[in-house]
């Protein structure tokens, strides 16, 4: 399917106006991928900062364009095997039904250039999408850059987005880099005012966003934690206007009124996803305890499992992990009283790796597969002492301890809205 220049010229506007300040970028990849008279480049190297609007943009583009090429995107965080990359893409590109998935395992490079070449796909636009690329081992990411080089009876393109620079790749590699910059102060508060509430003026959230801005900006730029932390805080900014105590031309006084409020969301600012207001904020919880560290989504509920690991004995794991022992045996409930004098007063257990990966997986709701970079973060969970790493591991399992409180084990369970309550007997 060819698209016409009005087409064209129209996906090119909506672009523009989805994202601001990416005029650039939507020009080169619109030139690079929408016109139909010119081959396809090899590779695209799209890479930049997070929250730089890198895979929304393409992603955007290639939903404009999806009926004339074929199409499929990929996140490398899923594929730790070479198994879980390739089939994917020959899912989406060949169009495999599941029911016919055992005839096209693929799990190496050489399978997959065979099924390629045996599709009937001559002569036809394919556009392969690699999110976070930089978690692909290093030859399968030069591999994936010369495919249009490897297979020649169609037009492969393949689009490689990662959050790391192209000089840290092979000089041998050939691309063609696109790089997605930094948001500035300015460009951010643009983007911010397009979320003004209804019922307040432009002049009033743009003084606002300059307040705002101001005071967050040198400590975040990740533009989905901002976009909540500004709503959450504009609240707050015009409660004097709305009591009648400050008129909405006098900035200063503003200003003073939410210093402390701007005080106590810079002191949790990555937490501020888990807080719908901020009125359950306090300086007593800004101790280091109480707040929801800053740490990689899988480590959070890694340390979660490690506390009710830690605080509720093996007996009872089975009943409260496994679906189908609780419909067997619904008469036994669990005691929590019980644990109470015990559990609570004794400290944290230790337990093995077996059993924490056992609860990681019983609680995290999304199917993760077991990586290296998974691993690493356990370790790096008891090199900042959250975890208390037993033994030397070098003959046994290793054991561990949690030495986190309730209180910042319930915070950090809070940012993944996941309600810890629930699995432990002792509460």
């Amino acid at each position: 399917m060819t698209l016409s220049k009005s087409k064209k010229l129209s996906i090119r506007d909506k672009l523009n106006a989805e994202f601001p300040f990416r005029k650039a970028q939507v020009d080169t990849l619109c030139n690079l991928l929408m016109e139909d008279d010119d081959v396809l480049p090899p590779c695209i190297f799209v890479h930049g900062l997070p929250s730089t609007g890198k895979t929304s943009l393409i992603t955007r583009l290639l939903h404009f364009i999806r009926k004339s090429v074929k199409l499929s995107i990929v996140n490398s965080v899923c594929c730790y095997t070479s198994r879980f990359l390739f089939e994917p893409i020959l899912k989406d590109l060949l169009q495999i039904k599941q029911s016919d998935n055992k005839s096209y395992r693929c799990d190496n490079f050489m399978q997959f250039l065979n099924f390629l070449k045996q599709a009937k796909i001559e002569n036809e636009r394919v556009i392969i999408v690699l999110d976070k690329c930089e978690l692909l081992e290093h030859e399968q990411v030069i591999i994936f850059s010369k495919l249009q080089e490897l297979i020649k009876s169609c037009q492969f393109c393949v689009i490689l987005i990662s959050q790391v620079s192209s000089a840290k790749f092979d000089k041998d590699l050939d691309f063609l880099p696109i790089e997605f910059e930094q948001y500035n102060s300015a460009e951010m508060s643009e983007i911010l005012s397009v979320n003004k509430p209804d019922d307040w003026s432009m002049e009033v959230y743009k003084n606002f966003l300059t307040v705002f801005m101001g005071s967050f900006y040198g400590s975040c730029r990740d533009l989905v934690e901002l976009t909540h932390l500004a709503k959450l805080l504009f609240t707050k900014y015009v409660e004097p206007i709305q009591d009648g105590s400050c008129a909405e031309i006098n900035q200063h006084l503003l200003f003073r009124k939410i210093s402390p409020t701007i005080q106590l969301l810079l002191n949790n600012v990555y937490l501020g996803t888990s807080l719908e207001s901020v009125d359950g904020l306090s300086d007593e919880k800004t101790k280091f305890e109480k707040l929801a560290l800053d740490l990689p989504y899988y480590a959070k509920y890694f340390l979660i499992a490690a506390y009710i690991a830690s605080f509720n004995s093996p007996k009872y794991d089975k009943q409260l992990f496994v679906k189908a022992s609780n419909k067997k045996k619904k008469s036994k409930k669990i005691s929590k009283k019980s644990e109470n004098s015990t559990n609570e007063l004794v400290g944290p257990k230790h337990f093995s790796l077996d059993r924490l990966l056992a609860i990681f997986y019983a609680i995290i709701e999304e199917n993760t597969n077991m990586t290296a970079n998974l691993l690493a973060q356990i370790n790096t969970l008891a090199d900042l002492g959250l975890l208390i790493r037993l033994g030397d591991g070098k003959l046994d399992t290793p054991k561990y301890k949690c030495s986190v409180s309730f209180e910042c084990v319930n915070n950090i369970a809070r940012t993944v809205k996941f309600n810890i309550d629930k699995y432990l007997v002792y509460k």
